[in-house]
């Protein structure tokens, strides 16, 4: 067995044991923090574009002060509170996983792919240069890295490691990923939809939750986490039943069909992008159970 692969498994979560009392409350103090930081760094963002910064720029500066508010409260819980290293909530330095790299940009380029089989035009929306600028800044900066970074951190990280300390590593796979579907629910959504948004955010997070445990740090599924953000949901590209004018590319479906629609909450949650999450779950557990044989 290649030694990166051995390293992967033999984290500190032997040693590491915690009540379920502390992990509740280790898991709850983690989204506080990543709502407090996205909420400062978004008021500090839009702060500085009023005073005169470019729009793109206040992006990027938003997003790389988010991650950094969250990496360093992390490190301070780490650090003062509960005296582990953070290698042990898999923030720590990754080892080279080419095939995870690859699967990162491939798994939204497959959705994309599927998409063309279903009779639908591609639409370019006219933006300004400022205005696309601005977009790609969004998209890449903090919808995309920010975000994955971030939230991988706090679910695949904190929360996932907390609840294996206390119980065991299928509960910690499957509790913080239904959790994470749940917080996708929006306001004024349908009780189908509710029903969609959650079955769909629950398998991507198996699907993050694998990747994570197959490769030792949350740095691989906060790639893929990022990438499919830039490309599905950053405002590069959108697919439903309707142009979005505040998007680069539109692939306009002739359907509305919710299963291709992902009806209220959007494309992540349509079946195609369900069957994506489901095909590369598969994959990282059968990776896990090659290991465990070898």
């Amino acid at each position: 067995m290649p030694a990166k692969e051995k390293g992967a498994d033999m984290s500190s979560s032997k040693q590491t044991k915690f009540s379920g009392t502390k992990a509740a409350g280790v898991s709850i103090l983690a989204l506080c923090l990543l709502a407090f930081s996205q909420l400062l760094a978004l008021l500090i963002g839009n702060m500085l574009v009023a005073g005169g910064m470019s729009a793109g720029t206040g992006n990027i500066f938003t997003g790389i002060l988010y991650v950094g508010l969250v990496l360093g409260g992390v490190f301070l819980i780490c650090k003062k509170m509960l005296k582990i290293p953070m290698a042990d909530f898999k923030i720590g330095k990754p080892d080279v996983y080419p095939f995870w790299i690859i699967a990162a940009f491939a798994m939204p380029l497959l959705v994309i792919l599927i998409y063309q089989l279903f009779a639908g035009t591609w639409q370019q929306s006219t933006l300004e240069a400022e205005t696309l600028k601005q977009l790609v800044a969004g998209s890449v900066a903090y919808l995309g890295l920010a975000t994955g970074i971030v939230e991988e951190t706090v679910f695949r990280g904190i929360i996932m490691s907390s609840v294996e300390y206390a119980w065991n590593r299928k509960i910690a796979v499957i509790a913080p990923s239904v959790l994470f579907g749940c917080l996708h629910i929006e306001e004024g959504m349908s009780i189908p939809g509710m029903i969609q948004v959650v079955i769909a955010g629950s398998l991507v997070g198996i699907l993050f939750s694998l990747v994570t445990c197959y490769t030792g740090t949350i740095w691989y599924s906060a790639l893929m986490h990022g990438i499919w953000n830039c490309l599905m949901i950053g405002g590069l590209i959108h697919i439903g039943s309707a142009a979005d004018s505040a998007v680069w590319y539109n692939y306009v479906l002739d359907t509305d069909s919710f299963l291709l629609t992902g009806g209220d909450f959007g494309v992540e949650s349509s079946v195609i992008s369900i069957a994506a999450y489901l095909i590369f779950a598969v994959i990282a557990f059968l990776l896990l159970q090659k290991r465990k044989e070898a």
